[in-house]
């Protein structure tokens, strides 16, 4: 006769593996401990102290999974604030400030105080050259070669020496042998480190000493008379 034996047990359900917590820092945990990544891990939000520009501290509690660029413009509105010229910095329990990046998220950080504070705008001072004041001219009468004239538009501010190339250009002049003479009868020469406005004259006498010597202006006018009346006379004599 064959003996019966009991079946064997059916065999037990496969057990889940054991999670073991890593003690290294999160990617963006900037040295947070492992007690700090259980914690974070555990905990759905985190809790710090915000303090607004003004100085004004509030107590907030946000989501661990909310991005830093996305707490600025919540926390911004909440309180009426221009996200775009405000700015968050972290600081640790310790008081050190954290770095991040704007997509970090929040949880992945060990904050205990988030402030929120006005952007340095560096104004660009756009520098621009001083408006250029036009310079003052006046109408110079120059004479010259006894009867001719010329009009020279020069500055009565400076001296008569800063004068002289412009004049010479206007006669035809050469600067180095040129006289400037009060009138063309007492063949005062005017001096070269006044003005014409410290002179009080708006006409002058120029000239060329290479020409010789200056004929005073009455003396010319004497010459002419002479030779018109010696021309008249044999011309009408009987």
């Amino acid at each position: 006769r064959r003996m019966k034996f009991p079946a064997p047990p059916p065999p037990q359900a496969p057990q889940p593996a054991p999670r073991h917590l890593f003690r290294n820092s999160l990617p963006d945990g900037e040295g947070t401990s492992a007690i700090d990544v259980r914690e974070n891990i555990l905990r759905p939000t985190v809790d710090f102290q915000l303090t607004l520009p003004r100085g004004y501290q509030v107590s907030v509690t946000e989501d661990r999974s909310k991005a830093l660029m996305d707490l600025l413009v919540d926390l911004c509105g909440r309180h009426h604030l221009n996200p775009s010229l405000h700015t968050l910095e972290l600081l640790s329990p310790e008081g050190h400030s954290l770095g991040f990046k704007p997509n970090a998220l929040l949880g992945s950080f060990n904050v205990a105080c988030v402030l929120i504070k006005e952007k340095v705008v560096e104004e660009k001072v756009t520098r621009r050259p001083a408006p250029k004041v036009p310079e003052k001219t006046v109408r110079l009468m120059v004479n010259f070669h006894g009867s001719q004239k010329a009009v020279v538009r020069v500055n009565p501010l400076v001296p008569l020496q800063a004068l002289i190339p412009a004049i010479c250009d206007k006669c035809d002049f050469d600067p180095a042998h040129v006289l400037l003479l009060k009138d063309g009868i007492s063949r005062h020469e005017l001096p070269h480190d006044k003005s014409l406005t410290e002179l009080g004259i708006k006409e002058l006498y120029v000239h060329d000493q290479s020409l010789g010597k200056p004929l005073p202006q009455l003396t010319l006018i004497v010459m002419w008379r002479c030779v018109y009346y010696c021309s008249f006379s044999v011309k009408y004599q009987p």
